[in-house]
Order: C-alpha cells, then structure tokens, then sequence
C-alpha cells in the first residue's frame, strides 16, 4: 500500500485532496492553517499538525503551496518535511516557484535520502483550463527530477491528471511551466485590450468571442478558460491575479539571470500589479477586461453606438 500525504490545502489543494481520496481512500494532509487542513476530515482526509508528521507516515508527498517561501517553508526547519520524511519517499512539488528553489529543494533532499520532484502542472484538456483541469484530473504535468523517482510517484500522479512531460533535471519543469504562464498572462491581457476596443467601437463581447473562435485569434486558453468566464461574469478564481503576477514576476528574475530581455512579461508584470494595487489580487486575471474597461471609461457588457467614423 502506498501511503499519501498532501500539504497545502488552499483552493487547488483541495481539489487534489478530493481526487487523492477517490485513489486512496485516506490521505495525510497538512496546511498552516488547521481549519483548512480539517476541511475534509469527514471524506477520509486525516489532518496533521505538521510537515515532519505528515512526512513520517507518507510514500509519496504532494505539495501544492502558493510561493517559494511557502515551499522553503513547509520543506525546512524542525517541523518541515525534509525533518521526518522516510528514507526512499518522494516529495512531488506541484506548486509553481522560481528554478533556483527547485533544484535547491531538490539538493536538500538527496541529501536526506529522498526524491523531490518539481512537477507544476497546467490545463491539458477541453474544458479544463485552471481550476476545471484540476477537478476533472485531466491536468498536465511538467516533471523534472530523477526520471526513476517520477516513475515511483507516477501511479499517484496519474489519480490527479493524464499527461505527463518528463523534461530533465531539476529545475526544468518549473521554467517550462513559468512560461507556458508567461504565454497564457499575456494572452489574457491582449484578449482584455481587444475586448474594450470592441466595446468602445459598439461591438458585443459574445459577437467577438464568436467571431474569433473562427479566425487567427482563437487559442486554447481564449477558448476554454477566457470565454466562458466572459459569458459568465464570472471573475472568481480559477486563476488569481496574485498567482499570475508571482508568475511573471518569477519569469523576469529568471530572464535577468541569464540576460534575456522580456519587455512584454515586464509590461504584464506591471498591469498585473495595477490591479492589485487596486484590491483585485483575489480576483480571476480574467479581471483585466474590467480593470482595462475601467481604465478606459468602457464596460464591455453595454458597448457604445456602433463607429461611425471620423466626426
């Protein structure tokens, strides 16, 4: 039998934690916050007071923390994972952080006897982008790491998504899933910048979201995860403004390190911190079409008169 533990217990950690009860009946968990780590005590989830206890009892570990201290954090010190984790036990850290946590982590646990995987995963299916993905267990997954240590925790993986890239040494997992979000950030913010142009030129979002679906503006995320929050109204999380923000901001460090420029992601990085600025952190960064609309004196939902041209 292989024994699960899961730390974090935020939004997406839950989710997991719903679908690692559905493969294992019975799973350790852990968050700094009790009452989130008790949340799903009554469907098998058995709450720890600890890293090191939840490490102690636990084959494969899942992490799903929202930051790189959060991941330092939960691996370190007297009461981390890294202080009671069993000899052979492999920590699969899905969060998405900076690549230099990673292959730090990823150290500090060879050290101790154990694997650490950095895993980050995205949406992989229709219908699935963010949170959807996550709930559907259709996610994928960018896995680096010891090759042999992901074919252990694969079997656990696979009751939490569908497609797997083994992408190389530690590290790699974490960048490719930084720019895949770099990709999808800024697509969000072109996509908020055409809708109140359409709006300001009288033209509905649901007549550009249709015509779009057929022409060179269409994308994965624009369809399955922008679009059908636009129909909606919907801008809860999903996706935070705060986590794509941490995303960018993590993708320029990286850039600066190795001397890339990254004008665009640096742009993002500065219109995602407006809107928290503005409170709008805990909002879905779908939120930029209202923030944009704001900004420019337009609501997308009552388009102006058609443009008649120049007066």
């Amino acid at each position: 039998m292989t024994y699960v533990g899961l730390v974090g217990m935020g939004v997406i950690g839950r989710i997991y934690a719903v679908n690692l009860l559905k493969a294992y009946q019975k799973i350790r968990v852990y968050d700094i916050d009790q009452e989130k780590a008790g949340a799903l005590a009554d469907r098998g989830a058995r709450p720890v007071e600890t890293a090191r206890a939840l490490a102690g009892a636990s084959d494969v570990i899942i992490m799903a923390l929202p930051s790189p201290e959060a991941v330092e954090s939960a691996m370190s010190g007297p009461k981390g994972l890294l202080a009671g984790v069993r000899s052979g036990a492999v920590i699969v850290d899905l969060s998405t952080i900076d690549p230099d946590t990673s292959i730090r982590m990823y150290g500090l646990a060879r050290d101790k006897g154990v694997a650490y995987l950095d895993a980050p995963i995205s949406g992989g299916a229709p219908q699935s982008a963010g949170t959807d993905g996550a709930r559907n267990a259709n996610v994928t997954f960018m896995v680096s790491g010891d090759e042999d240590a992901f074919e252990r925790a694969r079997p656990v993986m696979e009751s939490l998504g569908k497609e797997f890239f083994y992408l190389g040494p530690s590290g790699m997992g974490t960048i490719v899933k930084l720019l895949s979000n770099l990709v999808s950030g800024l697509i969000n913010l072109v996509c908020a910048e055409a809708f109140v142009l359409g709006a300001a030129a009288g033209i509905k979002p649901e007549t550009l979201l249709e015509v779009f679906d057929e022409t060179d503006a269409n994308s994965y995320f624009l369809k399955d995860y922008i679009s059908p929050r636009i129909k909606g109204r919907d801008f809860e999380p999903g996706f935070s403004v705060d986590l794509m923000y941490k995303d960018h901001r993590l993708a320029g460090e990286l850039a600066k390190r190795l001397g890339i420029p990254l004008p665009l992601n640096d742009l993002a990085t500065q219109i995602y911190q407006m809107q928290r600025a503005q409170g709008l952190g805990q909002k879905d960064l779908v939120e930029a079409v209202r923030f944009w609309g704001r900004v420019s004196g337009v609501d997308i939902y009552q388009p102006r008169e058609a443009y008649q041209g120049r007066s």
